[in-house]
């Protein structure tokens, strides 16, 4: 009865935290639109926050908890699950040949390769400190700038074509907030507030949501943990990073099935690398995070085969149905692996 209950509570309170996140993007994204921001600074630092804040506040909840081993398996979990279940499903989805025009493997796949082996060479010892923290936001931080000076560089050749496909995105996500808004104000009439204000006050709300759903998260995670006699790290590792995978899944296969894939990859390979870096790096400041040696030596194989596979499929710039199907297959093998089935 009580595993019922707590699974009712695990679904439940993932599915607001997901949609809480979903509204946050959008009224995010518009409100830099209206500060006239840069759709740069928009796509990088909002909408990579918006889609990696369900694992970033469940992170923190867990951690401010004492859990300090949820973190590990959310965030390497929600790493693994982004490139073999995300981009396994959006292509299987698309009806469209999957090709891309951006040099992904010489510009963004290195930084993925350096977020990787850092995070392998600081949990080797099980634990993770201020000092790798700051050397996990610098690394961000260094991200973000070559991001900006590489678009800046191709920005007059094949990266127009992006750039349009990225502000088509985003017009598109700013038209769908506007919808939604529309539909908030026809539910609560909310009088007196400016357009500007009512984003502001939307903002509040779905942030509040989504702590108060972490919280769930994270109490049900515990209890489940407790009834079934394993570690809350796996379950962080397996049910808690699909859960909060799920907006850069839904970004994605709806970005492949428009047949834009250099955004879907692009807004893989950045989740993670903001993922990687910034949670474990804000989360190290004020505690030190730990891993089990058996977690680790499951996860960071399993990090390192994921992005040598993803490197070998991506040199010619395609990925085939095949290729996608042998992804979701080899994330049912390390959900396999991780919750002992074999």
């Amino acid at each position: 009865m009580m595993i019922a209950v707590w699974f009712a509570v695990f679904i439940a309170s993932t599915w607001m935290l997901v949609r809480a996140a979903d509204y946050f993007t959008d009224y995010a994204a518009k409100l830099g639109k209206i500060l006239r921001l840069p759709n740069f600074i928009v796509g990088v630092f909002i909408v990579a926050l918006g889609t990696s804040l369900p694992e970033l506040v469940t992170s923190v909840i867990g951690v401010s908890r004492g859990e300090t081993e949820v973190l590990s398996g959310t965030v390497l979990g929600t790493v693994v699950i982004n490139i073999l279940l995300g981009l396994g499903i959006a292509v299987l989805l698309s009806k469209k040949k999957t090709k891309f025009s951006w040099d992904i493997v010489s510009n963004d796949l290195p930084f993925f390769a350096g977020a990787i082996f850092l995070i392998a060479i600081a949990l080797l010892d099980g634990k993770f400190g201020m000092f790798e923290g700051i050397i996990f936001i610098v690394g961000y931080i260094t991200y973000v700038v070559y991001a900006y000076f590489i678009q800046k560089e191709e920005g007059k050749t094949a990266k127009a074509d992006i750039k349009r496909q990225l502000n088509k995105e985003i017009k598109g996500g700013l038209k769908e907030a506007e919808e939604k808004d529309e539909k908030i104000k026809q539910t609560f009439k909310l009088k007196g507030f400016s357009p500007n204000a009512k984003i502001i006050l939307f903002l509040i709300v779905s942030l509040g949501f989504i702590i108060l759903s972490s919280n769930f998260v994270i109490e049900a995670v515990l209890q489940l943990a407790s009834i079934f006699g394993i570690g809350a790290s796996i379950i962080a590792a397996t049910a808690v990073a699909l859960g909060t995978s799920l907006p850069e899944i839904v970004v994605v296969a709806a970005a492949a099935k428009r047949g834009n894939f250099d955004m879907a990859i692009g807004d893989i390979l950045g989740a993670n690398i903001f993922d990687i870096f910034v949670i474990y790096g804000v989360n190290g400041l004020f505690v030190t995070l730990t891993i089990t040696s058996e977690l680790y030596w499951i996860m960071i194989p399993f990090l390192i085969g994921t992005f040598f596979l993803l490197w070998l499929v991506l040199i010619d710039k395609k990925i085939t149905r095949t290729e996608a199907l042998m992804f979701v297959l080899v994330y049912i093998f390390f959900v396999g692996k991780l919750l002992k089935l074999f």
